[in-house]
């Protein structure tokens, strides 16, 4: 994380990720540093109509807290995502619109416009704009506009695309916020695919449990 001032900030993590859309479930543990460590937030994504149950792990609480609502604009644990940006992307929550295409970093792209239906759940933001890459359909850039804003709060870009396993993966993420002056890197820096998920991973009892995965 860099701040408007420049100053650098690091944290590691691992991530594990179960299902789709609507179906997904990600578990994340923070390792590093040691103010982090132990830290985890767990995110079980549900149908239109609903926002997704969201918890994080607090080693110095000893215990889960669950993210309210009025809570989906706060902070991810100091970074430039917010809670609903840790949600996965399910268009039956958004009325989808082709606007044309446009070329982003040399790749000529779909844009499409996805606005948070009333009945999907309640949302940070007024629209969302997709850059999807048109020959392998892939998300390089999301502009993200808050109520009001008539240019974008935040840019998501995600670059460095590799092919892992048969998987097309941006092993660079992006999030800009333009009204703070802010940036967060993600580089992902291990991927596996495929790989089954022990039962229970995806619960608040693995969540709680010191140094679980």
């Amino acid at each position: 994380m860099v701040n408007k001032d420049g100053k650098v900030r690091k944290k590691g993590w691992k991530s594990y990720r179960q299902g789709y859309a609507g179906d997904a479930k990600t578990l994340t543990r923070f390792t590093e540093p040691p103010e982090v460590k132990g830290v985890g937030f767990l995110s079980l994504s549900r149908p239109a109509g609903q926002n997704d149950d969201q918890w994080l792990y607090l080693p110095s609480m000893k215990r889960e807290r669950r993210i309210a609502t009025q809570d989906r604009d706060a902070s991810f644990v100091g970074t430039d995502f917010n809670y609903e940006d840790m949600e996965e992307f399910d268009h039956e929550k958004y009325k989808v619109a082709m606007q044309g295409e446009q070329t982003v970093d040399g790749q000529l792209c779909y844009v499409i416009t996805a606005i948070p239906l009333e009945s999907g759940g309640k949302s940070v933001y007024e629209k969302k704009v997709l850059y999807l890459r048109k020959d392998i359909l892939y998300l390089l850039r999301e502009d993200l506009f808050r109520k009001g804003d008539k240019q974008p709060s935040k840019i998501f870009t995600l670059s460095d695309l590799q092919n892992v396993e048969g998987h097309w993966v941006a092993k660079k993420w992006e999030m800009s916020d333009l009204k703070k002056g802010s940036k967060t890197t993600v580089i992902l820096k291990e991927i596996t695919f495929d790989k089954p998920q022990p039962a229970g991973r995806f619960t608040l009892q693995n969540l709680n449990r010191e140094g679980g995965d």
